[in-house]
């Protein structure tokens, strides 16, 4: 998939491996991320299939590699995004635990779903930030696939804190004992 996401990005131009970094973290970092650890490799990946190519300069001290998209680049990355989506079910780690947590005291439930909001919270209000600034830097309907998908992570990180809540409503008000005394783990 990084593969991919590097040929889209050079689809709108040359660019560094820093720089593509930095366009991940502003635009597809709440669904897919990546190291430079990962991306540096995937370029070289991508070279060695000569679906991407670079030029060498230094500007003051640095050396830098700006990579290109080829031909054969554009036609590999045309076909990739033309198949129809496969929908994959995501890792939802975070409801592993939630899953058992009959096992857990009803405090300590509470207080890390409390905790799970307040890692999602700055992250949402993060990508609204960026929504706002998108909506007032561009015409949103020249990029709305783009803007699209950042209104579906801000709906998506809304909804993890929403239900949250309403566990944390339920268990906070329920007087009968939520989870079965008999896994009473103390």
């Amino acid at each position: 998939m990084l593969e991919f996401i590097i040929l889209g990005f050079l689809m709108c131009g040359e660019t560094s491996g820093y720089d593509l970094k930095q366009w991940m973290t502003k635009s597809t970092s709440y669904f897919f991320d990546a190291s430079f650890g990962s991306i540096y490799p995937a370029l070289k990946r991508l070279g060695d299939k000569q679906l991407v190519i670079f030029k060498e300069s230094v500007e003051g001290s640095k050396y830098k590699k700006v990579y290109q998209i080829t031909e054969t680049g554009k036609e590999a990355f045309m076909k990739w995004i033309a198949e129809p989506i496969a929908f994959e079910k995501s890792k939802q780690d975070h409801l592993v635990k939630i899953f058992f947590y009959e096992f857990l005291p009803k405090e300590k439930a509470i207080a890390n779903l409390k905790g799970l909001i307040e890692v999602i919270q700055p992250i949402e209000k993060n990508l609204i930030g960026l929504k706002e600034e998108a909506s007032q830097k561009y015409d949103v309907y020249q990029f709305y696939y783009r803007y699209a998908t950042m209104v579906y992570g801000i709906d998506y990180y809304r909804f993890i804190m929403s239900w949250c809540n309403d566990m944390i409503t339920k268990l906070e008000t329920d007087t009968e004992t939520i989870r079965s005394e008999r896994f009473n783990t103390k």
